[in-house]
């Protein structure tokens, strides 16, 4: 994103249902004034101090430096996919590309014909108990900011409460736990046995 965009990753394993989420934003202006001009006083500090929300890069997150932390962070774990936005997505791709990220790539919208699939998986999969997080005041703080909105025939995307609002972590954990289900609902193919005629 730009100089005032957070941006987040999130990692999710459908098969025990655990989440985290990390945010990151440039370095300039530190996080004590963003947290004072987004209207949240010190709370970006807590989540910094958390280890929930890192400054990488100065005026912008770079996205090549921003993927070696995320891929660091799964670093021994075996990648099933990468789900992204597709905003920006010659900008990752290249990034991907260069860091020689071998997973596949599924990239979604945020409009109301991916969000609403993505939305309603995540909430399935949470009412389900198949989503499993530790304290984070990182999610708990853009789940607040985030509302959904209806078009007439009632899909749903995700959207900012408020113009200051920061969703990203929930974006990411609604697109990371949306694509576990995906993964999780593929039925098992069955090996073909040999058959003799």
């Amino acid at each position: 994103g730009g100089s005032a965009s957070m941006t987040a990753a999130a990692f999710y394993w459908p098969e025990t249902g655990r989440l985290e989420c990390l945010g990151w934003f440039p370095s300039q202006p530190n996080l004590a004034d963003r947290g004072a001009s987004d209207g949240i006083g010190a709370r970006y500090g807590e989540m910094a101090s958390r280890g929930e929300l890192s400054t990488l890069g100065h005026a912008t997150v770079p996205v090549a430096a921003w993927l070696s932390e995320v891929m660091r962070h799964v670093e021994g774990e075996r990648v099933a996919a990468l789900c992204m936005d597709r905003y920006k997505q010659a900008e990752l791709g290249q990034a991907i590309d260069a860091a020689g990220v071998r997973a596949p790539l599924v990239w979604r919208g945020f409009g109301f014909k991916d969000g609403n699939e993505d939305c309603d998986r995540f909430r399935r999969s949470c009412f389900d108990g198949l989503v499993k997080v530790a304290p984070s005041l990182l999610l708990r703080s853009a789940f607040a900011e985030t509302v959904c909105l209806r078009d007439p025939a009632n899909n749903i995307k995700l959207a900012k409460a408020r113009s200051l609002g920061r969703i990203d972590a929930a974006s990411a954990s609604v697109l990371a736990v949306a694509q576990g289900a995906r993964m999780l609902a593929v039925p098992a193919k069955k090996a073909r046995v040999a058959q003799w005629v």
